[in-house]
């Protein structure tokens, strides 16, 4: 009784399919126009980033290598992110279980490692805004590389999850069968990890910066740089009455500022 019962019920779910939805044709050129400029610029502008640091010697810094990183990690997002919203405007999910979770893997990889560049970038700007002297012997290339390719290293591991967590779907209308890439139990399950992604590479990031910037702000403002040591490097005297190893402390700290703020003489 029972299981014709549930064939009974089975039944009118199959009568009433509905058509597959589409959506309309303005909608669909003025997405696939938006999604490609962005993605576009985006894509352009950070390969341009790369390729400037990495073909050019004397901008191979601590601090340019946590923006190639960034602009690497950036350059994965829009291309994880892009491809499936155009193709979600002119049908719906064409690359299969595979592209799933690879697509899906890529767009948290790329958007956590750009949050951990971020954050390493931000702990290195502190490091030379405010303890100058420290800065010449702990930011440097070497220590940068090391760094990244920890953050890059902790986040794929982190991200593998991702791959046990999303599947396919597929919704069987009265003219075709359409596929989604989703979840694959009920979405509020997901709540722990939402939790911990959000703790771990949006809550620390935003203090960290924030408490950071705040002391850099209050150490530039309290003890602003004097305009002849940042217009130049040496030429004379500084101070009348100033040591010579006064002289070359200053100008270590000027040269560690000068790195992480991006400026040259």
């Amino acid at each position: 009784m029972e299981n014709n019962t549930t064939i009974f019920r089975d039944v009118p779910q199959v009568l009433n399919l509905t058509e597959m939805p589409q959506n309309p044709l303005e909608e669909q050129v003025i997405t696939i126009f938006l999604t490609m400029l962005i993605c576009g610029v985006g894509i352009a502008g950070n390969i341009m980033v790369v390729l400037v640091v990495l073909r050019t010697k004397h901008m191979v810094t601590p601090t340019n290598c946590y923006l190639v990183s960034l602009a690497v990690a950036d350059l994965i997002v829009l291309l994880a992110a892009g491809l499936p919203n155009i193709s979600d405007a002119i049908s719906f999910w064409i690359y299969g279980y595979t592209g799933c979770l690879c697509i899906t893997y890529l767009q948290y990889l790329g958007i956590n490692v750009s949050s951990c560049s971020i954050t390493a970038f931000t702990i290195e700007r502190y490091i030379a805004i405010c303890h100058s002297i420290k800065a010449q012997f702990i930011c440097t290339v070497s220590r940068a590389k090391r760094i990244i390719a920890g953050v890059w290293v902790f986040t794929s591991l982190y991200c593998i999850m991702w791959f046990f967590l999303v599947d396919t779907d597929e919704t069987v209308y009265t003219n075709g069968v359409v596929v989604t890439c989703g979840y694959r139990v009920s979405r509020s399950l997901y709540m722990p990890i939402y939790f911990l992604d959000f703790t771990l590479f949006y809550g620390i990031p935003l203090t960290v910066a924030t408490v950071l910037y705040g002391l850099i702000a209050r150490i530039l403002f309290m003890s602003p740089l004097p305009s002849h040591l940042t217009d130049r490097e040496g030429g004379g005297s500084v101070h009348q009455g100033h040591s010579q190893s006064t002289n070359k402390t200053n100008k270590g700290a000027v040269s560690a500022r000068k790195q992480v703020l991006g400026r040259s003489d």
